[in-house]
């Protein structure tokens, strides 16, 4: 899928046998059907796709002005306003906020998150279902953790629960505790909390 919208763009260069290109301008985008964003993969997600696009193309002085706009805006404002788009939920306005906005304390929080903030912030919710109202606390656990790059911590300790990523780590980066993970009887691995 990110092959795919990067292609969009404007072609940049090439590194090491590697394709660039420029993220697809809204214009760029608009171009795209529903039924070609569904062949590349998106599944349900094309119809937002197209949705968001066809919405901020509406927006006073188009969607990238407005987009910047909210960058002056305090984090809820911001997540208030990018849920308005259609398909854009609070984890992915908090995502957007994150990544693009300059908002480096929005948490993005799903069910991953949630298992790293019981594991190290708030252990005493371990085992509750998570709420929305929830999602709220977790998100002012990490920034009272991390401060104002909260969202960054949140982001490494999601990368470094990754498989992918924890194989790639040293074994002296993990704890002893990490290091005497035994199996549960229905085959999970446990850590010993």
């Amino acid at each position: 899928m990110v092959d795919f919208v990067s292609s969009l763009g404007n072609y940049l260069g090439t590194v090491e046998g590697l394709q660039f290109y420029q993220f697809p301008s809204l214009e760029q985008l608009a171009m795209v059907s529903e039924a070609q964003l569904r062949e590349a993969g998106f599944g349900y997600r094309a119809k937002y796709v197209v949705g968001t696009v066809n919405a901020l193309q509406s927006k006073p002085g188009g969607g990238a002005e407005w987009l910047a706009s909210l960058r002056i805006l305090d984090l809820q404002e911001v997540i208030d306003a990018l849920s308005t788009l259609p398909g854009v939920g609070p984890k992915v306005a908090a995502c957007i906020a994150l990544f693009s906005l300059d908002q480096h304390h929005a948490i993005p929080v799903d069910t991953h998150v949630w298992q790293i903030a019981t594991r190290y912030l708030l252990p005493e919710l371990a085992g509750v279902r998570l709420t929305p109202k929830l999602c709220s606390r977790v998100a002012e656990a990490f920034v009272s953790k991390y401060g104002k790059y909260a969202g960054w911590a949140q982001t490494l300790l999601f990368i470094a629960e990754l498989p992918s990523q924890k194989a790639l780590l040293p074994s002296h980066f993990w704890s002893t505790k990490e290091n005497k993970s035994t199996k549960t009887k229905n085959g999970e691995m446990c850590n010993g909390n």
